[in-house]
C-alpha cells in the first residue's frame, strides 16, 4: 500500500513539474515572440526613417536636426516639471522651418489617430515652428498640419466681423451709416494688424 501511494505522489509530483515547465515555456516562448516582433518594427522603422531623410532632400528640404530632443516646463499644482520631446525631422525650406514627424503602420499615419495627433500637437506647442508635418511612409506622402489656438480662433471671427462690417457698409444706403460701418471695420482691421 506505501508503495502504491509513493508511485501516485511520484506521478502527481511529476506532472505538476511537468505542467509547471510547460507554463514557463509557454512564457518564455511569448516574450522571445514579443521581443522579435518589437526588434522587427524598430528595424523596420529605422530603415523607414532612413528612406524618410533621403525623400525629404530628394523633396528640397534642408534636414537641420534628426532625433534632437527638444524640453518644455510645465507647472503642476506650482511644481515645476520637464518634458523631453523627440521630434523625427527639423527640416527647412524656402526659409520656413518644419517639424517631421515619421510614422509608419496602419493607424499612427492619420491624423485621426488620438496619439499621433497629441504628439504633434505637443511639438507645434514647444517647438517655434512654421508647420508641422505628417510623414506617411508606407505612401511615401506628406500632410501639413496646422493646429489653431483658441486666440487664434477669436481672431478670425473678429476678422470676419469685420469683413461682414464692410460688407453691410457698401450695400447700405446711408452715407452717415457707410461711414460708421467702415470706421468700425477698419478700427477692427488696424487693431488686428498692430497685434500681428
Amino acid at each position: 500500500m506505501n508503495v502504491n501511494n509513493l508511485s501516485i505522489e511520484n506521478i502527481i509530483a511529476v506532472a505538476v513539474i511537468f505542467i509547471l515547465l510547460l507554463v514557463i515555456l509557454k512564457y518564455k516562448l511569448h516574450e522571445y515572440y514579443r521581443k522579435q516582433k518589437q526588434k522587427k518594427r524598430f528595424e523596420r522603422g529605422k530603415s523607414l526613417e532612413n528612406k524618410a531623410q533621403k525623400f525629404l532632400q530628394k523633396k528640397g528640404y534642408t534636414i537641420l536636426k534628426s532625433q534632437q530632443p527638444y524640453y518644455h516646463k510645465y507647472s503642476v499644482s506650482g511644481k515645476i516639471h520637464t518634458s523631453e520631446i523627440i521630434p523625427d525631422y527639423i527640416v527647412k525650406k524656402n526659409g520656413k522651418t518644419y517639424i517631421v514627424e515619421v510614422k509608419s503602420g496602419k493607424s499612427a499615419i492619420s491624423i485621426s489617430n488620438s496619439n499621433t495627433r497629441r504628439q504633434l500637437l505637443e511639438y507645434d506647442f514647444a517647438i517655434n515652428n512654421d508647420g508641422i508635418f505628417l510623414l506617411d511612409m508606407e505612401n511615401e506622402k506628406m500632410e501639413l498640419v496646422k493646429f489653431y489656438s483658441k486666440h487664434q480662433k477669436q481672431n478670425i471671427n473678429l476678422l470676419i466681423f469685420a469683413v461682414l462690417l464692410a460688407l453691410s457698409a457698401v450695400f447700405t444706403g446711408s452715407l452717415y451709416l457707410k461711414i460708421a460701418l467702415s470706421v468700425c471695420a477698419l478700427t477692427i482691421l488696424s487693431v488686428k494688424l498692430k497685434h500681428r
